[in-house]
């Protein structure tokens, strides 16, 4: 009867998950409005970093995608043999993966989710040791496009070029005013 008892006790909680640690998955989340990508490792806080996703006629999907496949060391078909370090492919041959063009921030890749290399490598590592959800793609990178066409841009400084103009436009006889002069500059 005791045996009985506690077979039926080990099973209850083998059932209910006591004893069993929880399972760490890689929570991979991608804003498209902001071209950010949004990683949590074990539960612990969140890691934000700069991507660059499909640029117009290249968008990148929406929606919820599970991780078809690792490859650490890809080279696209499509593209000329584009290296894809560390990609992690959620979509008809598209994928996460690192780059080492300048410019994250902006759309301008044909549909993948380009990070830097070194973070590419540390989503990859996590995802391959701690497997991952499913991937979260959600906005649209027409936005920030078009955000980034109507950005104005900086005004120039200036300062330096009226000083001058301040100092050519002083009288030029043998009589100056150094206090003038001094303050001008």
């Amino acid at each position: 009867m005791r045996v009985k008892l506690c077979r039926s006790l080990i099973l209850l909680a083998a059932l209910a998950g006591f004893g069993a640690p929880a399972l760490a998955k890689v929570e991979i989340h991608v804003n498209l409005d902001r071209q950010r990508i949004t990683v949590v490792k074990n539960h612990e806080a969140p890691i934000v970093w700069k991507i660059s996703s499909g640029r117009a006629g290249y968008e990148t999907p929406t929606g919820r995608f599970i991780v078809q496949r690792l490859d650490a060391d890809h080279f696209s078909d499509e593209y000329d043999q584009a290296p894809m370090p560390y990609a992690i492919f959620f979509s008809r041959g598209l994928a996460i993966h690192g780059t080492t063009q300048s410019g994250l921030g902006r759309p301008a890749s044909h549909g993948c989710v380009r990070l830097s290399v070194d973070h590419a490598r540390e989503l990859y590592e996590w995802v391959e040791e701690f497997g991952a959800t499913p991937i979260d793609i959600t906005g649209d990178a027409t936005s920030v496009a078009q955000l980034q066409d109507d950005e104005p841009q900086p005004a120039r400084k200036r300062a330096r070029r009226v000083q001058q103009n301040v100092i050519e436009e002083l009288p030029l006889d043998n009589y100056y005013d150094y206090n003038r002069v001094i303050r001008t500059r």
